[in-house]
């Protein structure tokens, strides 16, 4: 265990004397109250603030009316476009169904027949040779 190098020495207790406050306050300079027209000039004018409130209270008002005028105009162009996607929606199915008819087999033999064509009598398959049994 380490030994301290060497203890300070204290010197004797000598009490420190306490400094108790004065029972009466310092006595303090008189302040200048100023004049009232003093005080309002230093404040600024009322008539300004007033002012200045309205622009602010005006502009904010505008702000949210400006606001809410696009979100109805918004909502406006949503209904729109909802209407005209179910209305193409019809549409679409409307030209499938159509295609469907056209093209059955049904539909494709009736054109044939009015137009001069018909199912052959005879059938006849030719058979070709393959391609590795050609002329040498």
């Amino acid at each position: 265990m380490s030994t301290p190098a060497r203890e300070l020495e204290t010197p004797a207790s000598v009490p420190i004397p306490r400094v108790r406050p004065s029972r009466t306050p310092a006595a303090r300079p008189p302040r200048p109250t100023p004049s009232r027209q003093n005080r309002r000039a230093r404040r600024g004018s009322p008539f300004a603030f007033w002012i200045l409130v309205a622009v602010v209270a005006g502009t904010l008002i505008i702000g949210i009316a400006s606001l809410s005028a696009l979100l109805v105009q918004s909502s406006f162009q949503g209904d729109d476009l909802r209407t005209q996607l179910s209305s193409l929606q019809r549409q679409h199915e409307v030209l499938r169904e159509q295609v469907a008819s056209e093209s059955s087999p049904q539909r494709i033999m009736e054109w044939a027949r009015v137009r001069g064509m018909g199912m052959p009598e005879r059938v006849v398959i030719l058979h070709l040779p393959a391609a590795d049994e050609g002329p040498a």
